[in-house]
């Protein structure tokens, strides 16, 4: 039994650390909580719950490398592994406890629904949002993610863990045969369902006009950031300059990095007057992603300029990340009419926050415009959880990140273009993206589903706890 519990826990361990993190295998987080599942009917819950803890911990070790080299400290670092390992152990407790009264379908929803409730509770007051929510590991499984634009992107965990719980029912050998069957059956059908809701839906992009888009960026050291404001004018010219090299002829948009430099109000107009300039010169809009300082406060500012060289937008970013952007954060939406419909404008950290998306969905944008800046070793996790976003509210998106991934992705979350930026050098993608205005009903209707799983697990914790059922199930165990 000793060898059953530690294979078990090594092996959730081992699906978890590659089937999460940074560049995960999606399959793999499917099947990762199975094993512990399974046996934990078969533990004392003191021990279950230890198991269920250190694997889960052990699992998320994947992303120390990362968040030791961007100097988060080592107690917020331990407190990001410890919740969500606790979490995990507090939901095989939950599941556990229904297989031992014979509960078999009340046991497929346990961990999915407190999931589902963890995750929304700590995202809606956690200053870094759905960073770190699961749903996220799905991104290279196309028709799963679909569920977002019904669920928002609660939806995608709970079915992974439905699944998960499910297989791990049936490998327990609790319940009567007719039991297992009925569930694998139900369990079946939903998760058909979600597939083919999602291929179909993948398989039915509607069509619209198409937006030529290029994305331009170049690595350069935090010295020259940091530097001196003639460093960044520099810089600004050396972008000017290759826009008018490297911007193919026909480009209706050019979308540029977030922080190329900054620059006091008094030097603005030249900013300003030189992207005017380019853009009139290439005939395509600019997007420039700037920090622009006031005599009061600093903006992370994302400004547009149209293709006939005005000067029409300027976005200040509302999500900063802290402490490292001492920016002042923006609180208005910006829209811009286009001939191919509504663009909007948002910065980076704003795409992992769905309620902004979502007010932009609402107010008709079909084109979101995103200059970014990433860490390097979360270049593909940071921009796949802002292509999420566009399949949840139906839009498209062109996302230029420096030290990250230049995207362009469609209503689907189809990548369409992609390139990685490098240090010294301008890196550049270019493409055509159909977009056309796909409200989706998780614009409309909001976190609905979140909701239902939160009422769901309150009233599964209720029952878990009644005291009128007493049917347990008499099981050895250690």
């Amino acid at each position: 039994m000793k060898k059953l519990i530690i294979g078990s826990g090594a092996i959730t361990a081992l699906l978890l650390f590659f089937g999460t993190g940074l560049r995960p295998l999606w399959p793999l987080l499917w099947f990762a909580p199975a094993p512990i599942l399974a046996i934990a009917p078969r533990l004392k819950p003191a021990l279950a719950f230890g198991l269920a803890t250190v694997a889960w911990f052990i699992g998320e070790l994947n992303l120390l490398k990362y968040l030791v080299g961007i100097d988060v400290p080592w107690l917020l670092i331990l407190a990001s592994f410890l919740i969500p390992a606790i979490a995990f152990a507090l939901g095989v407790l939950l599941v556990r406890r229904f297989l031992l009264r014979g509960s078999l379908f009340c046991a497929a929803l346990a961990l999915p629904l407190w999931w589902v409730t963890y995750e929304y509770a700590t995202e809606s007051v956690s200053p870094h949002s759905t960073y770190g929510n699961l749903g996220y590991t799905q991104m290279n499984f196309l028709p799963v993610i679909q569920i977002g634009a019904v669920t928002g992107i609660w939806g995608i965990s709970f079915v992974v863990f439905l699944f998960a719980a499910t297989v791990a029912i049936l490998l327990s050998g609790i319940g009567q045969n007719r039991q297992r069957r009925v569930l694998a059956v139900a369990v079946g059908i939903v998760l058909s369902a979600v597939f083919l809701f999602g291929a179909a839906r993948v398989r039915s992009t509607p069509a619209g006009q198409s937006v030529s888009i290029a994305l331009i960026a170049k690595d350069v050291p935090m010295s020259v950031y940091l530097g001196s404001e003639q460093q960044a004018l520099d810089l600004f010219h050396e972008y000017a300059d290759e826009i008018r090299r490297a911007a193919p002829a026909g480009s209706d948009v050019i979308v540029l990095p977030e922080k190329i430099g900054r620059v006091s109000e008094s030097s603005l107009p030249e900013i300003d007057a030189l992207f005017s300039s380019v853009a009139r010169d290439v005939r395509a809009a600019i997007d420039l992603g700037l920090v622009r300082r006031t005599a009061s406060a600093a903006f992370n500012s994302s400004r547009f300029y149209s293709a006939y060289g005005k000067f029409e937008a300027n976005y200040d970013k509302h999500h900063l990340l802290r402490p490292v952007e001492p920016e002042t954060a923006g609180d208005q939406r910006t829209l811009l009419d286009q001939p191919s419909g509504h663009w909007g404008l948002q910065i980076c950290k704003d795409m992992d926050f769905p309620q902004l998306s979502r007010n932009y969905a609402a107010d008709g944008v079909n084109l979101l415009l995103v200059p970014a800046w990433d860490f390097d070793l979360d270049r593909w996790l940071h921009a796949r959880m802002a292509v999420l976003r566009g399949v949840e509210n139906g839009f498209a998106l062109a996302r230029a990140g420096r030290n990250g991934l230049l995207t362009l992705s469609d209503n689907r979350g189809r990548i369409l273009a992609e390139r990685a930026t490098v240090p010294g050098q301008f890196v550049s993608i270019s493409g055509k993206i159909d977009i056309v205005h796909d409200q989706t009903f998780y614009t409309k209707a909001g976190n609905w589903f979140a909701w239902i799983c939160v009422a769901g697990f309150f009233l599964l914790l209720i029952f878990a706890f009644s005291t009128t059922d007493h049917r347990f199930l008499i099981i050895k165990r250690i």
